[in-house]
């Protein structure tokens, strides 16, 4: 405990004697805001009046920070830890209870859900979106099913894209550095009468770990245009679609020193919006994904668990979903805004999951109120209730309420329940190896109906917020109990297996577990050049299997500041995490990592051009998932022109 508080005073006083405001807020900036979130709820509110604990990563941050995969940024978030399990597998989640699949995390692009139902995770690499596109990123810390439905349990991320009509014209960016790192960047931003469009190409290459054979190359394209008619329509179409070539798996299973993937992933998406009055608006929206991953074992490669190797571990998945939102305001006190959507997830995998297309229909129906009987009180109620094709029927409710006594000050107190949903390959695994008609050996099987796992929290939260100092704190407490948590338990017989042991595993509900822990994440802008953020975590967690109990660490802390020189921009990251395991694997040992940034932004005749350099763990190799598997110092130079 004496390290943890000596390491927080170090970061402090280490960037506060960096940061001395030179330029202090003017009386406008005295009197701002707070940030305005959508994703605790659907309704637009301060973050001091949402029903849940939200951070919102901002444009300047991600700049600031200096990363260049999606999942990095959610390192600047309290109690997240992100690992990376290879080049093409990240693992994320928020307070641990997780294998390096998420499978209790939702998240969104832009109201379309990222989530793979077939086996429990996020590609994260997958995602068919350059950074430069992101406009922000809303992190709901703590469950929001009553929102995002089954599977938003621990945590939900909702990414949102850029306006078409930012940044105008052609973008030309690229970046080089050690670790093979090669980034090249395309964008043309343009409009004409009442459309505006965008269209990106993203071109990324790297090899991430030390000693590891673990390259991996991404190209992807995305695309979105928006046509206002009138001041009452918007539409928004939107598509995208990357093409990774990676080495070794991509579902975690590899069996050869040479194993590589193909990835395939692309979307469409459309979006209706009518603004009925100035409190009142629905909207419809209509997107289909599709993912396939084909993956290769040269012939004349020995696996090393023997001669034993299935032909590929090849697997689809496609989502269909449509969406109907209305939003009012029956009253000067009251706001509502009620869901319905339907969608059809259908998957695939001949080595996992058997020959047989599986497939299911999810119908859900939300509702959130907002109910403001004085000025310094606000009471929220949500629910979602779903037919799930695994989960059957459940209702996940939320109930919040705000108190705002003084101006600066606010409280919350929220209680709510969340279910995750067994994935296809939970429910419908069939691993096997076979030689002609003979089933020589089963690894994985799906004999039990599985239950849903469910997660109760309350929490209690307190938010202060200081206009003339620039400062903004959010501390929350939460309290966690999650049942009949899915994992693998001992051999099953199977009639018939040449090796006469049975399943090897076999997924059942299991386990239980219950958090307490506490957070709180500081914004701090002394000045117009300077801002910073720091955020801790700590928790203690209570399982009846010990790799639960030890997948989430006692405590992490992450520092994001920033200071304008004037001719140069500078950025310092800090990230320290403490030892952990991801459930199934190796213990992670503590680390802490170091980045820094320097840019600078220049005229080449009209072009606005910045070049910047980023240096990465300069206080050493790190191990984020166990000892074997390195990151390593590495730094690179970007540059990027607005044409």
């Amino acid at each position: 405990m004496l390290k943890q508080s000596l390491a927080s005073l170090a970061c402090m006083h280490m960037v506060l004697a960096w940061a001395a405001p030179a330029d202090p807020l003017s009386e406008t900036d005295y009197f701002s805001e707070q940030p305005v979130v959508l994703s605790a709820s659907r309704l637009s509110q301060p973050v001091n009046r949402a029903p849940a604990a939200v951070t919102v990563i901002t444009r300047e941050m991600i700049e600031a920070s200096g990363f260049r995969q999606l999942p990095d940024l959610l390192r600047l978030v309290p109690g997240f830890q992100v690992s990376w399990v290879r080049g093409n597998i990240q693992a994320v989640t928020y307070q641990g209870l997780s294998s390096i699949y998420s499978r209790r995390l939702q998240v969104m692009v832009d109201g379309r859900s990222v989530y793979n139902p077939a086996y429990g995770q996020v590609q994260w690499r997958g995602i068919p979106l350059a950074l430069d596109d992101i406009d922000r990123i809303e992190v709901v810390r703590g469950s929001n099913a009553a929102n995002d439905g089954v599977n938003a349990v621990q945590a939900s991320i909702h990414i949102y894209t850029r306006p078409a009509s930012a940044d105008p014209g052609w973008t030309v960016g690229a970046a080089i550095g050690s670790a093979d790192i090669r980034d090249g960047l395309l964008r043309y931003a343009g409009g004409s009468g009442d459309w505006q469009w965008r269209a990106t190409l993203n071109s990324r290459r790297d090899d991430w770990l030390k000693n590891q054979r673990d390259g991996a190359r991404d190209h992807l394209f995305d695309a979105r245009a928006e046509w206002r008619p009138n001041n009452r329509d918007e539409v928004t179409l939107q598509a995208g679609g990357i093409l990774g070539e990676w080495d070794e798996s991509s579902v975690g299973y590899t069996f050869s020193n040479q194993q590589t993937t193909d990835f395939f992933n692309g979307h469409a998406q459309a979006r209706w919006q009518r603004t009925l009055s100035a409190d009142s608006e629905w909207s419809l929206l209509v997107n289909h994904t599709v993912t396939r991953a084909d993956e290769v074992f040269p012939p004349l490669s020995v696996p090393p668990i023997g001669v034993l190797a299935p032909d590929n571990l090849n697997y689809w998945f496609s989502r269909s979903a449509l969406e109907f939102s209305w939003q009012a305001r029956p009253t000067e006190q009251l706001r509502t805004v009620w869901t319905a959507e339907a969608r059809l997830d259908r998957a695939g995998s001949a080595s996992l999951a058997g020959p047989d297309t599986h497939q299911g229909t999810m119908y859900r129906l939300s509702s959130s109120v907002e109910w403001n009987p004085a000025e310094q009180w606000v009471l929220h109620a949500g629910a979602m209730l779903e037919k799930h094709y695994y989960a059957g029927t459940q209702l996940s409710p939320r109930l919040a309420v705000n108190w705002l006594p003084v101006p600066g000050h606010s409280f919350r107190l929220g209680v709510s329940r969340a279910y995750r949903s067994p994935t296809f390959l939970e429910q419908e695994s069939d691993f096997k190896f076979t030689s002609g008609p003979l089933l020589v050996d089963q690894r994985l099987l799906s004999p039990f109906k599985l239950k849903p796992e469910r997660m109760d929290s309350a929490e209690l939260g307190y938010l202060y917020h200081l206009a003339t100092l620039g400062l903004d704190l959010d501390v929350r407490l939460f309290h966690n109990r999650l049942d009949d948590i899915i994992d693998f338990t001992t051999p099953f017989p199977v009639a018939g297996e040449l090796m006469g042991d049975g399943a090897d595993l076999t997924y059942a509900n299991l386990y239980r577990a219950r958090q307490w822990g506490g957070e709180y994440q500081l914004r701090w802008q002394p000045g117009k050049a300077t801002w910073l953020t720091l955020s801790q975590s700590w928790v203690r967690t209570r399982a009846d299997f010990q790799d639960l109990e030890d997948s989430a660490p006692d405590w992490n802390l992450s520092l994001l500041a920033n200071h304008d020189f004037g001719p140069l921009t500078g950025s310092i990251g800090y990230y320290r995490v403490g030892k952990m395991r991801w459930v199934g694997s190796r213990e992670t040992p503590a680390y802490d990592r170091l980045d820094l940034r320097l840019s600078h932004v220049f005229k080449l005749g009209k072009t606005r051009a910045e070049l910047a350099v980023v240096a990465q763990s300069v206080l050493g190799d790190y191990s984020e998932f166990d000892s074997n598997r390195l990151f390593e110092p590495r730094a690179y130079v970007s540059l990027k022109l607005n044409l």
